[in-house]
């Protein structure tokens, strides 16, 4: 059987679903994952927002976890995380797990956000955003180190030690001339925002 290299790619979207139709609709997601897997296609990418009102998946790293759990080869790719709304060491440890489960498949590529609701949401200042959002690379960098070190005045350390070295699969997203200056600096790779060359050129 010919390997496939479509991508897959999950907002779980639905407006006015009920819990019940909701639950039906994370479950089929999983059911396609598992089903693409079988048949060599190569990735799923799941997408995150906050606060909509057709239900927009909000968090992406546990549904990455499950479909890891019910997978063997499909890459997956969570594209964008919006790192600003998260405690950067929690993020850290999910991302570690993540990173075990699925023995390297998941990527994540992190993004600085753009709805100053969800920053109003997650009680985050808009205008700060890119000083917040490098802080919290930078501090998961650090914890992925396995050392341990002190931010803002917290004794932290990191464990599990991720499976891939030196860290869970990690790019930096943006669409600015900034967004890339970013990545160069922490030496991670790019990807441009709505690129799916760039989406379909990790798979």
């Amino acid at each position: 059987m010919p390997v496939l290299t479509t991508m897959l790619r999950f907002d779980l979207r639905a407006p006015g679903c009920t819990p019940a139709q909701t639950a039906a609709l994370y479950d089929a997601c999983l059911e396609i994952c598992a089903w693409a897997d079988a048949r060599g296609i190569s990735g799923a990418s799941l997408s995150e927002h906050h606060g909509t009102d057709d239900g927009y998946l909000p968090s992406p790293v546990p549904l990455a976890s499950a479909i890891a759990a019910r997978t063997s080869h499909l890459r997956i790719m969570i594209a964008a995380l919006l790192v600003p709304m998260y405690d950067p060491v929690k993020l850290a440890e999910d991302l570690v797990v993540l990173d075990h489960i699925s023995r390297g498949r998941a990527t994540t590529t992190a993004g600085i956000g753009y709805r100053a609701e969800e920053f109003e949401m997650f009680g985050i200042p808009y205008a700060e955003r890119a000083r917040i959002f490098e802080e919290k690379i930078e501090v998961m960098l650090k914890a992925w180190s396995g050392e341990r070190f002190e931010w803002r005045g917290r004794p932290l350390q990191v464990t599990p030690a991720p499976y891939t070295k030196p860290h869970p699969p990690l790019l930096m997203g943006g669409q600015s001339p900034a967004a890339s200056r970013r990545a160069a600096r922490f030496g991670l790779p790019f990807q441009p925002a709505s690129d799916d060359q760039a989406l379909h050129a990790l798979y």
